[in-house]
Protein backbone atom coordinates (compact mmCIF):
# COMPACT_ATOMS: atom_id res chain seq x y z
CA UNK A 1 0.00 0.00 0.00
CA UNK A 2 1.06 3.54 -1.02
CA UNK A 3 -0.50 6.46 0.53
CA UNK A 4 0.84 10.06 -0.07
CA UNK A 5 -0.87 13.14 2.05
CA UNK A 6 -0.01 16.49 3.50
CA UNK A 7 -0.44 17.71 6.67
CA UNK A 8 0.40 20.08 9.65
CA UNK A 9 3.34 19.24 11.86
CA UNK A 10 4.02 21.01 15.54
CA UNK A 11 7.32 22.48 15.43
CA UNK A 12 9.44 23.50 19.10
CA UNK A 13 8.35 27.03 18.36
CA UNK A 14 5.12 26.09 19.00
CA UNK A 15 3.52 27.08 15.29
CA UNK A 16 2.50 24.22 12.87
CA UNK A 17 3.77 24.28 9.27
CA UNK A 18 3.06 21.61 6.27
CA UNK A 19 5.05 18.73 5.55
CA UNK A 20 5.32 15.88 2.95
CA UNK A 21 4.15 12.32 3.95
CA UNK A 22 4.88 8.84 2.24
CA UNK A 23 3.16 5.66 4.18
CA UNK A 24 4.62 2.53 1.97
CA UNK A 25 4.34 -1.17 3.07
CA UNK A 26 1.47 -3.12 4.35
CA UNK A 27 0.20 -4.56 8.04
CA UNK A 28 2.25 -8.35 7.06
CA UNK A 29 5.59 -6.51 6.36
CA UNK A 30 6.00 -3.53 7.65
CA UNK A 31 5.92 0.62 7.14
CA UNK A 32 8.40 2.86 6.50
CA UNK A 33 7.76 6.41 6.59
CA UNK A 34 8.54 8.64 4.44
CA UNK A 35 8.50 13.19 5.29
CA UNK A 36 9.47 15.49 2.72
CA UNK A 37 11.16 13.22 0.48
CA UNK A 38 13.51 11.70 3.42
CA UNK A 39 12.77 8.21 5.27
CA UNK A 40 11.30 9.34 8.49
CA UNK A 41 10.60 6.41 10.58
CA UNK A 42 10.70 2.64 9.98
CA UNK A 43 7.81 0.39 11.40
CA UNK A 44 7.62 -3.36 11.89
CA UNK A 45 4.20 -5.43 11.13
CA UNK A 46 1.45 -4.80 13.16
CA UNK A 47 0.08 -1.42 11.77
CA UNK A 48 -2.83 -0.77 9.70
CA UNK A 49 -4.15 2.65 7.93
CA UNK A 50 -7.32 4.49 9.17
CA UNK A 51 -8.47 7.39 7.55
CA UNK A 52 -9.23 10.07 10.61
CA UNK A 53 -12.70 11.86 10.16
CA UNK A 54 -12.55 13.45 13.16
CA UNK A 55 -9.44 14.60 16.26
CA UNK A 56 -10.25 16.12 19.58
CA UNK A 57 -7.56 18.75 21.05
CA UNK A 58 -6.81 17.92 24.67
CA UNK A 59 -4.15 19.93 26.85
CA UNK A 60 -1.32 17.83 26.28
CA UNK A 61 -1.41 18.28 22.58
CA UNK A 62 -1.13 22.37 23.91
CA UNK A 63 1.69 21.20 25.76
CA UNK A 64 3.53 19.00 23.43
CA UNK A 65 6.42 21.85 22.84
CA UNK A 66 7.38 20.87 26.69
CA UNK A 67 6.78 16.71 26.51
CA UNK A 68 10.15 14.93 25.93
CA UNK A 69 9.59 13.73 22.74
CA UNK A 70 10.86 14.62 19.50
CA UNK A 71 9.73 17.33 17.60
CA UNK A 72 8.38 18.40 14.53
CA UNK A 73 5.91 15.63 14.19
CA UNK A 74 1.92 15.63 13.05
CA UNK A 75 0.45 15.53 16.71
CA UNK A 76 -3.20 14.54 17.71
CA UNK A 77 -4.21 11.37 19.24
CA UNK A 78 -8.13 11.57 20.43
CA UNK A 79 -8.89 10.08 16.73
CA UNK A 80 -12.18 9.13 15.29
CA UNK A 81 -11.52 7.72 11.53
CA UNK A 82 -12.47 4.16 8.72
CA UNK A 83 -10.59 1.78 9.05
CA UNK A 84 -10.40 -0.19 5.58
CA UNK A 85 -13.60 -1.59 5.87
CA UNK A 86 -15.47 1.78 6.01
CA UNK A 87 -16.16 1.63 9.45
CA UNK A 88 -16.30 3.90 12.32
CA UNK A 89 -13.31 3.05 14.26
CA UNK A 90 -11.56 4.80 17.46
CA UNK A 91 -7.71 4.17 18.50
CA UNK A 92 -5.85 3.58 21.21
CA UNK A 93 -2.92 5.19 20.76
CA UNK A 94 -0.26 3.12 23.01
CA UNK A 95 1.33 1.00 20.14
CA UNK A 96 3.02 -1.95 21.94
CA UNK A 97 3.57 -5.18 21.17
CA UNK A 98 0.80 -6.49 22.20
CA UNK A 99 -1.30 -3.68 20.50
CA UNK A 100 0.65 -4.78 17.26
CA UNK A 101 0.04 -8.77 17.97
CA UNK A 102 3.48 -9.58 17.37
CA UNK A 103 5.37 -12.46 19.30
CA UNK A 104 7.56 -10.55 21.94
CA UNK A 105 9.27 -11.53 25.39
CA UNK A 106 8.59 -7.90 26.36
CA UNK A 107 8.03 -8.70 30.52
CA UNK A 108 5.82 -5.61 30.65
CA UNK A 109 3.57 -6.42 27.34
CA UNK A 110 3.24 -10.00 29.09
CA UNK A 111 2.38 -8.63 32.66
CA UNK A 112 -0.75 -6.53 31.74
CA UNK A 113 1.78 -3.19 31.27
CA UNK A 114 1.19 -3.16 27.76
CA UNK A 115 0.21 0.58 27.87
CA UNK A 116 3.88 0.86 29.75
CA UNK A 117 6.03 -1.23 27.37
CA UNK A 118 9.67 0.52 27.11
CA UNK A 119 9.30 -0.22 23.04
CA UNK A 120 6.06 1.59 22.26
CA UNK A 121 5.43 4.61 20.00
CA UNK A 122 2.51 6.51 20.88
CA UNK A 123 0.50 8.07 18.59
CA UNK A 124 0.55 11.29 17.83
CA UNK A 125 2.58 12.00 21.21
CA UNK A 126 5.80 9.97 20.14
CA UNK A 127 7.18 9.27 16.69
CA UNK A 128 4.16 7.91 15.19
CA UNK A 129 1.96 10.76 12.92
CA UNK A 130 -1.05 11.36 14.40
CA UNK A 131 -4.46 12.75 13.99
CA UNK A 132 -4.25 16.06 12.88
CA UNK A 133 -3.21 14.73 9.58
CA UNK A 134 -5.64 12.52 7.22
CA UNK A 135 -4.29 9.54 8.01
CA UNK A 136 -2.51 6.88 10.63
CA UNK A 137 -0.79 4.10 10.97
CA UNK A 138 -2.06 2.43 13.89
CA UNK A 139 -1.26 -0.79 16.12
CA UNK A 140 -4.26 -3.07 14.89
CA UNK A 141 -5.46 -4.41 18.41
CA UNK A 142 -5.46 -0.97 18.89
CA UNK A 143 -8.23 -0.54 16.51
CA UNK A 144 -11.86 -0.61 18.27
CA UNK A 145 -14.94 -0.64 15.92
CA UNK A 146 -18.12 1.65 17.08
CA UNK A 147 -21.35 0.37 18.04
CA UNK A 148 -23.92 1.90 15.73
CA UNK A 149 -26.05 3.85 18.78
CA UNK A 150 -22.67 6.36 19.51
CA UNK A 151 -22.72 9.29 17.39
CA UNK A 152 -19.57 10.55 16.32
CA UNK A 153 -19.76 13.38 18.18
CA UNK A 154 -19.26 11.39 21.16
CA UNK A 155 -17.05 9.26 19.64
CA UNK A 156 -14.24 11.56 19.25
CA UNK A 157 -14.27 12.18 23.07
CA UNK A 158 -14.03 8.35 23.94
CA UNK A 159 -10.15 8.87 24.78
CA UNK A 160 -10.19 11.05 27.09
CA UNK A 161 -13.45 9.71 28.55
CA UNK A 162 -11.38 6.20 29.13
CA UNK A 163 -8.90 8.37 30.91
CA UNK A 164 -11.63 10.15 32.90
CA UNK A 165 -12.67 6.64 34.26
CA UNK A 166 -9.53 5.60 34.73
CA UNK A 167 -9.48 8.49 37.18
CA UNK A 168 -12.26 8.06 38.81
CA UNK A 169 -11.53 3.97 39.77
CA UNK A 170 -7.96 4.66 40.83
CA UNK A 171 -9.39 7.65 43.39
CA UNK A 172 -12.33 4.77 44.37
CA UNK A 173 -14.35 7.35 46.20
CA UNK A 174 -15.50 6.38 49.47
CA UNK A 175 -19.13 6.87 51.22
CA UNK A 176 -19.68 10.35 52.98
CA UNK A 177 -16.21 11.72 50.68
CA UNK A 178 -16.11 15.20 49.08
CA UNK A 179 -15.03 14.98 45.24
CA UNK A 180 -13.75 17.70 44.14
CA UNK A 181 -12.54 18.35 39.85
CA UNK A 182 -9.98 20.69 39.83
CA UNK A 183 -10.59 22.67 36.48
CA UNK A 184 -14.18 21.09 34.80
CA UNK A 185 -12.93 21.87 31.23
CA UNK A 186 -11.42 19.57 28.17
CA UNK A 187 -11.15 17.02 30.11
CA UNK A 188 -12.49 17.63 33.71
CA UNK A 189 -16.12 17.67 32.46
CA UNK A 190 -15.53 14.05 31.41
CA UNK A 191 -14.32 13.84 35.29
CA UNK A 192 -17.28 15.22 36.52
CA UNK A 193 -19.59 13.18 34.23
CA UNK A 194 -17.39 9.71 34.69
CA UNK A 195 -17.74 10.69 38.85
CA UNK A 196 -21.78 10.86 38.44
CA UNK A 197 -21.39 7.74 36.55
CA UNK A 198 -19.67 6.00 38.83
CA UNK A 199 -21.56 7.20 41.92
CA UNK A 200 -25.12 5.74 39.85
CA UNK A 201 -23.53 2.21 39.72
CA UNK A 202 -22.08 1.48 42.63
CA UNK A 203 -24.72 3.38 44.87
CA UNK A 204 -21.99 5.36 46.72
CA UNK A 205 -22.93 8.14 48.49
CA UNK A 206 -20.17 11.04 47.73
CA UNK A 207 -20.71 14.56 46.54
CA UNK A 208 -18.87 15.61 43.50
CA UNK A 209 -17.65 19.36 43.53
CA UNK A 210 -16.60 21.27 40.46
CA UNK A 211 -14.05 24.26 41.33
CA UNK A 212 -13.43 26.80 38.07
CA UNK A 213 -12.33 30.14 37.35
CA UNK A 214 -15.83 30.65 35.36
CA UNK A 215 -19.91 30.89 35.98
CA UNK A 216 -20.19 29.33 32.94
CA UNK A 217 -17.71 26.31 33.55
CA UNK A 218 -19.35 25.76 37.11
CA UNK A 219 -23.02 25.35 35.92
CA UNK A 220 -21.27 23.19 32.93
CA UNK A 221 -20.41 21.14 35.87
CA UNK A 222 -23.40 21.01 37.33
CA UNK A 223 -25.83 19.96 34.54
CA UNK A 224 -22.11 16.76 34.34
CA UNK A 225 -23.54 15.61 37.28
CA UNK A 226 -21.34 17.99 40.44
CA UNK A 227 -23.47 18.94 43.18
CA UNK A 228 -21.59 22.24 43.64
CA UNK A 229 -19.64 24.25 41.51
CA UNK A 230 -17.36 26.49 43.69
CA UNK A 231 -16.03 29.90 42.11
CA UNK A 232 -11.49 29.86 41.96
CA UNK A 233 -10.94 33.17 43.01
CA UNK A 234 -7.05 34.23 41.32
CA UNK A 235 -5.23 31.60 42.60
CA UNK A 236 -7.71 30.51 45.12
CA UNK A 237 -5.58 32.12 48.08
CA UNK A 238 -9.14 32.67 50.14
CA UNK A 239 -10.24 29.18 50.14
CA UNK A 240 -9.50 27.55 53.28
CA UNK A 241 -7.53 23.95 53.23
CA UNK A 242 -8.75 20.27 52.96
CA UNK A 243 -12.21 21.67 51.26
CA UNK A 244 -12.59 18.27 49.76
CA UNK A 245 -11.12 14.32 50.63
CA UNK A 246 -9.93 13.82 47.25
CA UNK A 247 -9.12 16.63 44.19
CA UNK A 248 -8.81 15.29 40.94
CA UNK A 249 -6.15 18.32 39.20
CA UNK A 250 -7.13 18.59 35.44
CA UNK A 251 -5.95 21.93 35.08
CA UNK A 252 -3.07 21.62 32.97
CA UNK A 253 -1.35 24.24 35.00
CA UNK A 254 1.54 24.12 38.05
CA UNK A 255 -0.53 26.68 39.73
CA UNK A 256 -3.64 24.32 40.04
CA UNK A 257 -1.61 21.40 41.35
CA UNK A 258 -0.84 24.00 44.54
CA UNK A 259 -4.16 24.67 45.14
CA UNK A 260 -5.57 21.15 45.01
CA UNK A 261 -2.39 19.80 47.03
CA UNK A 262 -3.80 22.54 50.04
CA UNK A 263 -7.36 21.80 49.33
CA UNK A 264 -7.34 18.14 49.53
CA UNK A 265 -7.41 16.02 52.78
CA UNK A 266 -6.45 12.29 51.54
CA UNK A 267 -5.31 12.13 47.99
CA UNK A 268 -4.81 14.45 44.78
CA UNK A 269 -5.36 12.37 41.56
CA UNK A 270 -3.03 14.20 38.86
CA UNK A 271 -4.22 14.02 35.48
CA UNK A 272 -2.36 17.17 33.84
CA UNK A 273 0.64 16.25 31.68
CA UNK A 274 2.27 19.73 30.79
CA UNK A 275 5.93 18.82 30.50
CA UNK A 276 6.59 22.07 33.07
CA UNK A 277 7.93 22.21 36.91
CA UNK A 278 5.70 22.05 39.55
CA UNK A 279 5.26 22.05 43.68
CA UNK A 280 9.65 21.50 43.38
CA UNK A 281 9.55 18.79 40.97
CA UNK A 282 10.69 18.21 37.47
CA UNK A 283 9.46 15.03 36.16
CA UNK A 284 5.35 15.20 37.40
CA UNK A 285 4.32 14.95 33.68
CA UNK A 286 6.51 11.94 33.37
CA UNK A 287 5.19 10.38 36.45
CA UNK A 288 1.52 10.67 35.14
CA UNK A 289 2.59 8.93 31.85
CA UNK A 290 4.01 5.93 34.25
CA UNK A 291 0.92 6.27 36.31
CA UNK A 292 3.03 6.39 39.22
CA UNK A 293 1.79 7.76 43.04
CA UNK A 294 3.93 9.58 45.84
CA UNK A 295 2.87 8.69 49.57
CA UNK A 296 3.93 8.55 53.22
CA UNK A 297 6.60 6.09 54.49
CA UNK A 298 5.18 2.84 55.30
CA UNK A 299 7.83 0.15 56.53
CA UNK A 300 4.97 -2.58 56.04
CA UNK A 301 4.68 -1.94 52.72
CA UNK A 302 7.93 -3.25 51.87
CA UNK A 303 7.11 -6.53 53.06
CA UNK A 304 7.59 -9.06 49.88
CA UNK A 305 7.77 -5.90 47.76
CA UNK A 306 11.50 -5.17 45.50
CA UNK A 307 12.56 -2.04 47.33
CA UNK A 308 14.80 1.19 46.21
CA UNK A 309 16.21 2.30 49.82
CA UNK A 310 17.36 6.09 48.98
CA UNK A 311 17.11 7.76 51.90
CA UNK A 312 20.10 8.99 54.01
CA UNK A 313 19.03 7.01 57.13
CA UNK A 314 19.25 3.42 56.83
CA UNK A 315 16.41 0.41 56.00
CA UNK A 316 14.94 -1.38 58.92
CA UNK A 317 16.30 -3.63 60.56
CA UNK A 318 15.27 -7.35 58.60
CA UNK A 319 14.35 -5.74 55.61
CA UNK A 320 15.89 -8.12 53.56
CA UNK A 321 17.81 -9.32 50.39
CA UNK A 322 14.86 -7.09 48.02
CA UNK A 323 16.08 -3.95 49.30
CA UNK A 324 18.75 -2.11 47.15
CA UNK A 325 20.73 0.55 48.13
CA UNK A 326 22.73 3.19 45.84
CA UNK A 327 22.20 6.40 44.04
CA UNK A 328 19.40 6.44 41.84
CA UNK A 329 21.53 5.10 38.24
CA UNK A 330 23.45 1.79 39.91
CA UNK A 331 20.16 0.76 41.21
CA UNK A 332 18.42 1.38 38.04
CA UNK A 333 21.04 -0.73 36.28
CA UNK A 334 21.29 -3.34 38.90
CA UNK A 335 17.65 -4.09 38.64
CA UNK A 336 17.97 -5.20 34.59
CA UNK A 337 20.69 -7.44 35.79
CA UNK A 338 19.24 -10.90 35.51
CA UNK A 339 15.42 -9.38 35.60
CA UNK A 340 14.20 -12.89 34.31
CA UNK A 341 10.69 -12.54 33.76
CA UNK A 342 10.46 -10.09 36.62
CA UNK A 343 9.76 -6.60 35.60
CA UNK A 344 13.53 -4.50 35.77
CA UNK A 345 12.09 -1.98 38.08
CA UNK A 346 11.78 -1.51 41.74
CA UNK A 347 7.95 -1.70 42.91
CA UNK A 348 8.71 1.07 45.41
CA UNK A 349 11.35 3.92 46.49
CA UNK A 350 11.86 5.51 49.34
CA UNK A 351 13.56 9.09 49.14
CA UNK A 352 13.66 12.01 51.63
CA UNK A 353 14.24 14.65 49.18
CA UNK A 354 12.66 16.53 46.04
CA UNK A 355 15.53 15.61 43.80
CA UNK A 356 15.57 11.94 44.31
CA UNK A 357 12.10 11.62 43.72
CA UNK A 358 12.76 13.05 40.22
CA UNK A 359 15.81 11.06 40.19
CA UNK A 360 13.52 8.17 40.80
CA UNK A 361 11.09 8.85 38.21
CA UNK A 362 13.98 9.56 35.50
CA UNK A 363 17.24 8.59 36.41
CA UNK A 364 18.90 9.17 33.14
CA UNK A 365 18.41 11.67 30.49
CA UNK A 366 19.54 9.21 27.90
CA UNK A 367 15.96 7.05 28.24
CA UNK A 368 12.20 7.58 29.33
CA UNK A 369 12.47 4.95 32.58
CA UNK A 370 11.31 5.37 35.73
CA UNK A 371 13.76 3.13 38.42
CA UNK A 372 10.28 2.57 39.73
CA UNK A 373 7.63 -0.23 37.83
CA UNK A 374 4.84 1.54 36.02
CA UNK A 375 1.75 2.28 38.74
CA UNK A 376 4.55 2.00 41.42
CA UNK A 377 5.35 3.95 44.70
CA UNK A 378 7.64 6.51 45.47
CA UNK A 379 7.39 6.89 49.60
CA UNK A 380 8.46 9.81 51.92
CA UNK A 381 10.75 9.67 54.65
CA UNK A 382 9.43 12.56 56.88
CA UNK A 383 12.17 14.65 58.69
CA UNK A 384 14.24 15.75 55.99
CA UNK A 385 14.86 19.75 55.63
CA UNK A 386 15.28 19.12 52.02
CA UNK A 387 11.55 18.87 51.16
CA UNK A 388 11.05 22.07 51.93
CA UNK A 389 11.12 23.64 48.42
CA UNK A 390 8.40 21.27 47.47
CA UNK A 391 4.77 21.74 49.28
CA UNK A 392 3.88 18.24 47.29
CA UNK A 393 6.76 16.51 49.73
CA UNK A 394 5.80 18.70 52.68
CA UNK A 395 2.27 17.61 52.63
CA UNK A 396 2.83 14.13 52.42
CA UNK A 397 5.49 14.23 55.40
CA UNK A 398 3.20 15.95 57.64
CA UNK A 399 -0.13 15.41 56.61
CA UNK A 400 0.02 11.97 54.78
CA UNK A 401 -1.49 13.15 52.09
CA UNK A 402 -1.15 10.71 48.38
CA UNK A 403 -0.46 11.91 45.17
CA UNK A 404 -1.42 9.30 42.41
CA UNK A 405 -1.76 9.80 38.46
CA UNK A 406 -3.04 8.14 35.55
CA UNK A 407 -3.24 8.44 31.56
CA UNK A 408 -4.69 6.40 29.58
CA UNK A 409 -7.78 4.32 29.90
CA UNK A 410 -10.30 1.39 28.54
CA UNK A 411 -11.63 2.32 25.58
CA UNK A 412 -13.83 -0.43 25.93
CA UNK A 413 -15.46 0.85 29.32
CA UNK A 414 -15.94 4.08 28.04
CA UNK A 415 -17.75 2.79 24.92
CA UNK A 416 -20.25 0.20 27.61
CA UNK A 417 -20.84 3.62 29.52
CA UNK A 418 -22.05 5.25 26.11
CA UNK A 419 -23.63 2.41 24.96
CA UNK A 420 -25.80 2.60 28.37
CA UNK A 421 -26.22 6.22 29.37
CA UNK A 422 -28.45 7.92 27.20
CA UNK A 423 -27.79 11.22 28.57
CA UNK A 424 -24.02 11.11 28.38
CA UNK A 425 -24.29 9.62 24.65
CA UNK A 426 -25.31 13.94 24.26
CA UNK A 427 -21.99 14.75 25.58
CA UNK A 428 -20.46 15.95 22.52
CA UNK A 429 -23.23 18.36 21.43
CA UNK A 430 -22.27 19.79 25.17
CA UNK A 431 -19.02 20.29 25.07
CA UNK A 432 -17.02 20.68 22.14
CA UNK A 433 -17.69 24.39 21.34
CA UNK A 434 -15.43 24.65 18.06
CA UNK A 435 -14.99 23.09 15.03
CA UNK A 436 -12.24 23.33 12.38
CA UNK A 437 -10.41 22.02 9.69
CA UNK A 438 -6.82 20.70 9.50
CA UNK A 439 -5.58 23.95 7.29
CA UNK A 440 -5.85 26.41 10.24
CA UNK A 441 -3.54 25.02 13.32
CA UNK A 442 -1.90 27.79 14.12
CA UNK A 443 -5.61 29.40 14.41
CA UNK A 444 -7.11 26.03 16.44
CA UNK A 445 -4.57 26.04 18.83
CA UNK A 446 -5.11 29.89 19.54
CA UNK A 447 -8.37 29.31 20.18
CA UNK A 448 -8.49 26.14 21.77
CA UNK A 449 -6.49 27.78 24.66
CA UNK A 450 -9.16 30.64 25.27
CA UNK A 451 -11.54 30.71 27.95
CA UNK A 452 -14.18 30.54 25.76
CA UNK A 453 -13.16 26.78 24.30
CA UNK A 454 -14.59 24.31 26.27
CA UNK A 455 -13.54 21.74 23.35
CA UNK A 456 -12.03 21.88 19.95
CA UNK A 457 -12.23 19.44 17.34
CA UNK A 458 -10.61 19.46 14.15
CA UNK A 459 -12.51 17.46 10.69
CA UNK A 460 -10.70 16.56 7.85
Amino acid sequence: MHITFNAPEYRSDGTFASAAFEFDGSEETGWTIWRNGTEYLNLGPGYAAVDVDQCGVCSTDLARAFLPFPLPQVTGHEILGRDAQGRRVVLEINASHQARNVDSECVFCRQGLERHCPERLVLGIHDLPGGFGPHVLAPVNSIIPLPDEIPSSAAVLIEPLAAALNAVEMVKPKAGERIAVLGPRRLGMLVVAALAAYRKAHGIPFQILGFARHAHLLELSREFGADEGIEVVGEGESMTDTLADVVIDTTGNPKGLELAIRIAGREVHLKSTHGQPAVGLSHLTELVVDELSIAPYAAESLSGRRGAWLAAVNPPAGAGDSILRGDPMSVFDRLQVHAGNQLPRADVAVVDSAELVDAVIRPSSEHQQSLVRPRGEIQIMAGSSSMHPSPLLQAVADRGLRLSSSRCGDFHAAIDLLRRNENLRQVGDRLVTHHFSNASMNEVFRVARASECLKAVVTQ
